[in-house]
């Protein structure tokens, strides 16, 4: 079935491309599915927008074109779009679904065998859409609703994920990447990394004044069980939702930082208010981050490596056969690490050596990757079995290379983008004069105003 949904997506954004989607909307409609409701609540999330939830063919037709033309993206990220006809395979009394949901978020109708999504619990981590044989759960597809803006007026820039090494092609550089970008519409493309790097610089001055704060605090009655720990919250939604909505004691010990990709669109916007930011990346989840209230301003669209992949396809652009575009080396060393599990600490590692000799005999990090693994160490840490001063978690296994809608399998991924890491002209950012001047544009006058509670690279996780 996902194989289907594969097929259905591209013949969707192929005929968009070629002037007959009407047509082509219309014929699928009509005979590709034995249900009208579920084959209209399937097209409709290939699409990208809301399921206009009318029997009048027509109509659906008319409204799911006009929310294309609108740039109206679907909220919702992952639906449920099909029955579950029978029980699947059990894990410990559980489908499936169920038994992958890092929330418990998939319900059972006791009347009927069927399942729902909890709306309050979901944090569309797509867990469920990878795990499912049955094709009965989808996550919402961004481009057709961005594909009107690609090659118009409005300046449209792609921001890439560390991961995206060795994602379309083993070799395929980033030069390449950024001329099959501009080939299918977008006015640019630019490294997320980067902007991990700013966010290192960040938790390293957090990581050396929470040690600077448990040090002066050591003798006190008062003093946080945990204060010695700085808890990172750079990467993965999924990560920090697991801090805040299960192990919320540890919300002080979070770095109030937002995420690389907020980071970069709200750097891209700083500069051009004007400018459409679109994140890709291996992951679901970060299209229901983008969504957030409070950082909402930051992303227009979110596109996967698989919904990109599928692009080149139909645009019948290989960026293996292109001669790329350069680009000015922005991004260091550990920017690029973010993509795999240990970097971030690696990271910030590096960013504390430098800056605050002092605090780096303090910093004993651990690493979790992996729902089960994350909340195993969450676990230990709140029975004091584990003795560390930073801590990292990251949702898929291996890290962002491991992401549901990555192309390579996760073992080569993490081979590509050490090399690309390790290659990089930067090897730390506090070298990076590019990156200090890209700061002082944005009117961040030195390192410790990255973290003043109006900084755009803040957010409140309470």
């Amino acid at each position: 079935m996902k194989a289907k949904y594969d097929e259905l997506y591209k013949q969707l954004v192929e005929s968009y491309y070629h002037g007959d989607f009407e047509q082509t909307l219309s014929n699928l409609l009509e005979n590709e599915f034995s249900s009208k409701e579920e084959a209209k609540e399937i097209l409709s999330t290939l699409c990208g927008v809301d399921n206009p939830h009318t029997t009048d063919d027509f109509i659906f037709t008319k409204q799911v074109i006009e929310s294309i033309v609108r740039n109206r993206v679907r909220q919702k990220v992952v639906q449920k779009v099909q029955n579950c006809s029978e029980d699947c395979e059990t894990v410990d009394g559980k489908s499936k679904c169920q038994s992958v949901c890092p929330f418990d978020a998939i319900v059972k109708n006791l009347m009927t065998d069927d399942k729902a999504i909890d709306p309050d619990l979901c944090m569309s981590c797509g867990k469920c859409v990878s795990v499912c044989d049955k094709g009965n759960y989808l996550d919402t597809k961004e481009f057709l609703p961005l594909a009107g803006l690609l090659g118009g007026k409005d300046k449209v820039v792609a921001i890439v994920a560390p991961a995206i090494a060795g994602q379309f092609g083993e070799g395929v550089s980033l030069d390449q990447l950024r001329e099959a970008f501009i080939k299918i519409g977008f006015t640019d493309m630019v490294e997320v990394a980067m902007a991990a790097d700013v966010l290192s610089f960040k938790e390293a001055t957090e990581f050396n004044e929470h040690i600077m704060h448990s040090k002066n605090n050591a003798d006190s009655q008062d003093s946080p069980i945990h204060s010695d720990i700085t808890i990172s919250s750079c990467c993965c939604p999924i990560w920090v939702a697991m801090l805040r909505k299960v192990y919320y004691e540890f919300i002080d010990n979070v770095t109030p930082s937002v995420s690389p990709m907020v980071a970069m669109g709200r750097i891209l916007k700083a500069l051009n208010p004007e400018v459409k930011v679109v994140f890709i990346g291996p992951c679901i989840a970060k299209k229901a981050e983008a969504k957030e209230t409070d950082i909402c301003d930051a992303v227009d669209f979110v596109l996967t490596f698989q919904e990109v992949s599928a692009m080149f396809e139909v645009a019948k652009v290989n960026p293996s056969k292109l001669q790329g575009v350069p680009s000015v080396d922005y991004a260091a060393t550990g920017g690029r690490l973010y993509a795999r599990a240990g970097g971030v600490s690696e990271a910030v590692y590096d960013v504390v050596h430098q800056l605050y000799p002092e605090s780096r005999k303090h910093f004993k990090s651990v690493q979790a990757s992996g729902v089960p693994d994350c909340k195993k160490l969450l676990d230990q840490l709140r029975n004091h079995e584990i003795k560390a001063t930073f801590v990292e978690g990251m949702g898929c296994p291996g890290g962002c290379v491991g992401g549901p809608k990555r192309n390579v399998d996760i073992e080569v991924g993490k081979e590509a983008v050490n090399q690309e890491a390790y290659s990089s002209a930067i090897k730390v950012p506090v070298n990076s004069e590019i990156l200090m001047s890209l700061l002082r544009q944005i009117g961040v006058k030195d390192l410790n105003s990255l973290n003043d509670v109006h900084s755009m690279f803040e957010r409140d996780f309470h």
